[in-house]
């Protein structure tokens, strides 16, 4: 007897906590994600985009595989970050299925009164210091509304570029399967990729990402510390890092 397939679960069929437990759940992932992307793109400013290492490099079989070196590390960085702008999918971890799951008024509501709660005083302070408090956590109720809403803009803005377009094209026909032609192709022309694009993409991500986890999770986190941390570890690394002519 033939076994009958489970149903997936669609985001549609979740009820609003359900979509926001799982929201908070994949954004902890998310971050996790982005954090990897950052490390590798630390180590590319050296490698891919610096003559640090390209210069020792002489004339010799050793170019050979340097090339294959910095083509492949650069790869991976763009593979990485696609996925982190994949479709949506209730079993995937990236920005679009979080931006799917919260991108709902009530939802949206339910996450900043969260944030007001938190804030909100003990009713056994003093009137006037409570009074203050009170005010700060309706500011964070407010700040978290606007911060989510602009955090779902801006994901949209994001998926609707033709930068994404080009990055996930190359992404799709030559990195993760070799096409002679992807369905966006066929849909209509789609513009070369660029040297950089990948970095201007994951400089528009990191508002975006620091936005969601902050208002979804309730936690801040900073980008730009955990940047300043890897590259100080990529070039104690690259820099470090001689070659020497053996012939």
């Amino acid at each position: 007897m033939k076994q009958q397939k489970k149903k997936k679960i669609e985001i549609k069929d979740l009820t609003r906590p359900e979509r926001i437990r799982l929201a908070k759940a994949k954004m902890k992932k998310v971050i996790d994600h982005f954090l990897y992307v950052i490390e590798l793109h630390a180590n590319n400013s050296f490698v891919v985009f610096s003559p640090v290492l390209a210069s020792q490099i002489p004339r010799s079989y050793a170019a050979n595989a340097f090339n294959v070196f910095q083509l492949s590390m650069r790869q991976i960085e763009i593979v990485r970050l696609c996925a982190i702008w994949d479709g949506v999918d209730v079993d995937k971890e990236n920005i679009p299925t979080v931006v799917k799951l919260i991108d709902d008024d009530e939802i949206i509501e339910m996450l900043a009164e969260e944030t007001r709660r938190h804030w909100v005083p003990n009713p056994s302070k003093a009137p006037d210091i409570a009074a203050i408090e009170l005010q700060f956590a309706d500011e964070q109720g407010s700040k978290a509304r606007a911060e989510l809403r602009q955090a779902i803009g801006d994901a949209r803005a994001v998926l609707s570029s033709p930068r994404l377009a080009s990055i996930m094209n190359i992404r799709d026909k030559h990195l993760a399967h070799s096409l002679e032609t992807t369905r966006r192709e066929k849909n209509g022309p789609v513009q070369p990729m660029k040297y950089g694009d990948e970095t201007e993409l994951l400089n528009e991500s990191i508002s975006i990402v620091e936005r969601l986890y902050c208002w979804v999770n309730g936690t801040s986190f900073s980008i730009e510390d955990s940047q300043k941390i890897d590259q100080k570890n990529a070039e104690a690394l690259w820099t470090g890092c001689k070659f020497v002519d053996l012939r």
